[in-house]
């Protein structure tokens, strides 16, 4: 059974990419949270390891950008290979609140009482918003900032898919976690702080268009991202279809709203049009791995 051990070891692993100028502050404020900070510069030679000389922290620098799977899975081995029971994932613009991980190992603790096979816990609120949840409470679609991860899972339910290189990453593993018979567990009252500036709201007609009882806000996405939302939501139907088909409507249908939106109120509208066309073909192809140049 997986669970926390008597003497859980977590490291967090922090993925980072043109790393921002406050990024040592946010790690010197989880280090008392964990065993060992790696963060993992993912192509961009911006982190300098001396900014963290005052925390135990180790830079794993990679000789080229392999996205956030590629860097993630560089984390987790580094952490596996010193000892770590649980690993923290979090991007570069996150921050998880004081106790955060010491609630993430009660949950899994209590999980494992009722004789549940818990992957990850998670923050129940992200940016402020509640995340989506399933009739019974677990996470429908958890991102994978702030998954507080046991090790011992991931060795059995693989690494994260480095051909999907960014987008859906955390969704795939979402499912193929579930198919091996592991759930996901919500941290009650805990919080993921995200800097991504202000998100602005969908306007139809003049007013904030609300879906699903709540109100929606785009981000405008650049057309590669754009690229890999579309191609790496498709992919998940050719690889988790079976039993999965409810789970996948749903998310689909927000995929689709949240690319449509973008492109039509982007100041690159074409670029934006021409980048969903690509990643419906290539899906269809069923071709992943970094988006050809």
């Amino acid at each position: 059974m997986t669970g926390a051990p008597a003497s859980p070891i977590v490291v967090a692993v922090v993925a980072a990419y043109n790393a921002p100028a406050d990024l040592p502050v946010r790690c010197a404020a989880l280090a008392p949270q964990v065993e060992l900070v790696i963060i993992v510069d993912d192509g961009s030679s911006t982190v300098d390891a001396a900014d963290y000389a005052d925390n135990p922290t180790r830079v794993i620098p990679l000789p080229r950008n392999l996205g956030i799977a590629g860097a993630l899975n560089a984390g987790y081995r580094a952490a596996r290979e010193y000892g770590a029971t649980h690993i923290l994932v979090l991007d570069q613009d996150s921050q998880v609140e004081d106790g955060y991980v010491a609630a993430g190992l009660a949950r899994f603790e209590s999980e494992l009482a009722a004789g549940v096979e818990i992957v990850s816990a998670v923050p129940e609120t992200v940016e402020e918003e509640r995340i989506t949840v399933r009739r019974d409470g677990r996470p429908f679609d958890p991102i994978q900032s702030g998954q507080l991860m046991s090790v011992d899972a991931i060795d059995r339910v693989g690494p994260f898919a480095d051909d999907f290189v960014i987008d859906s990453v955390d969704s795939e593993y979402t499912l193929r976690a579930r198919a091996r018979g592991f759930e996901f567990t919500v941290v009650p009252g805990s919080r993921l702080q995200h800097t991504l500036g202000e998100p602005t709201p969908l306007l139809v007609f003049g007013r904030h268009l609300r879906l699903l009882g709540k109100p929606r806000f785009s981000r405008y996405h650049q057309p590669f991202r754009t690229y890999y939302m579309v191609r790496n939501g498709l992919l998940l139907w050719r690889r988790h279809a079976r039993g999965n088909l409810r789970w996948l409507l749903h998310r689909t249908g927000y995929m689709m709203i949240d690319v449509s939106f973008n492109a039509l109120s982007a100041p690159d509208t074409p670029a934006q049009i021409r980048a969903i066309t690509r990643g419906v073909r290539d899906a269809i192809a069923n071709r992943a791995g970094p988006i050809a140049r």
